[in-house]
């Protein structure tokens, strides 16, 4: 295997063992793909003739400044602020400096590697457009002589040179070489139809490691299709407001009861009391030992009371998206439900549901020992019978 596959190899490896694994709990990250066409401001002088006549001499060149091509793209989401993505170009123009032993029809570049973006996304309210900064790593490999001076063939005072200069580099002047390895720096920015299409442009400056090579600029124009990722429609606003009928709904108040009544208040409050102590495993919708023998107290005490009704109710704090936590506080309100059930509590008592982190009220910078408290599941006493039937 040559070096420039082994090269391309290795730049694809490191892309992909890069990216970090999701894990459960938390958000899926985005990948990006695209596809679009680049211009590239590669400098190609061409010797095109020479003529001589009574008077002077003539000497023709041909300068080419740009060279077209198509682009590839793709890019994984580490967090808010920075992507890792990985790029590619193949350059395409007509060769008009066709010789001996050089016959083909078209010069070509071909320049892929690793780049990483700093998005400024999180410090504008809107998601559609996300402007970035860019600096990577390339490879670049050309088929074609990248001329900067020279003799002119059949020149018959044997004095004449031309020099292009590479207006790129700071002192003018240019070596070639066909493969080497440029750094980049740009900017870009993203611009969203949906939330799974998009429109990219980017612009860069590419300066080779080594000196006197050329320098270059590149303007890349892509469709981008979005996969995974946090949602960029805004999440819908809820407002409370208060109805001058309320739904006849007692809700249980923790308090400390220190001895049991035989009365619907003190179901309520033992019943929360015992609801206090009940614990999931981190992240989890399996109960632990201790919430095992809690919830054998429960469910005696509920059996106590055959013609009450309760709605069991799950909450999770501020941290992780509102999809996640709503499935999580489903699953442990169901859980607390299906162990009742499994104690001999008869179904038509009770029903659950989990509103995720819609009532947390501690932010996500508190501790965790201070959020623990947006983390339970409450037992609400349902009086209203015509509520019981619609939930």
């Amino acid at each position: 295997m040559n070096m420039k596959k082994k090269t391309i190899l290795y730049l694809v490896s490191l892309f992909f063992l890069s990216v970090p694994l999701t894990g459960r709990g938390q958000d899926k990250k985005a990948w990006e793909i695209g596809a679009g066409g680049s211009l590239i401001n590669w400098s190609r002088v061409s010797v095109t003739g020479f003529q001589s006549t009574p008077d002077n001499y003539m000497y023709n060149l041909k300068a080419n400044h740009l060279m077209g091509g198509a682009n590839l793209y793709v890019a994984r989401e580490l967090n808010r602020w920075f992507y890792l993505d990985l790029q590619g170009t193949v350059g395409v123009a007509k060769n008009k400096n066709r010789i001996a032993g050089n016959d083909r029809k078209h010069d070509l570049l071909y320049m892929g590697g690793l780049g990483m973006q700093f998005r400024f996304t999180p410090l504008f309210e809107s998601q559609w457009v996300e402007p970035y900064l860019r600096v990577g790593v390339d490879y670049l490999h050309k088929n074609f002589a990248s001329a900067y001076g020279g003799n002119f063939v059949n020149d018959p005072t044997g004095e004449a040179h031309w020099e292009s200069s590479d207006v790129w580099n700071p002192d003018g002047r240019s070596s070639d070489k066909n493969s080497f390895v440029p750094l980049s720096f740009g900017a870009g920015v993203n611009a969203w139809l949906s939330n799974s299409f998009g429109l990219g442009l980017q612009g860069e400056y590419l300066l080779p490691v080594q000196k006197n090579l050329p320098h270059f600029v590149q303007v890349s124009a892509r469709v981008i299709w979005r996969i995974g990722g946090k949602s960029k429609k805004q999440a819908p606003v809820v407002k409370y407001v208060e109805i001058e009928k309320p739904v006849e709904v007692e809700k249980i108040v923790e308090r400390i009861v220190e001895k049991q009544a035989d009365t619907a208040g003190s179901v309520e409050a033992m019943a929360c009391d015992l609801l206090d102590n009940i614990y999931f495993e981190f992240d989890k919708d399996v109960l632990t030992a201790a919430s095992e023998k809690t919830l054998d107290r429960l469910a005696g005490l509920l059996k106590s009371y055959p013609d009450a009704r309760f709605l069991i109710t799950g909450y999770t704090d501020a941290r992780g998206s509102s999809a996640y936590n709503t499935d999580l506080s489903n699953r442990r309100a169901k859980r607390v439900y299906e162990a009742l059930l499994e104690r001999g509590v008869p179904a038509a008592m009770l029903k659950w549901h989990g509103i995720g982190k819609r009532a947390s009220i501690i932010p996500v910078a508190a501790g965790n020992s201070v959020r623990e408290g947006d983390r339970k599941v409450l037992l609400e006493r349902i009086t209203n019978m015509k509520y019981w039937e619609a939930l």
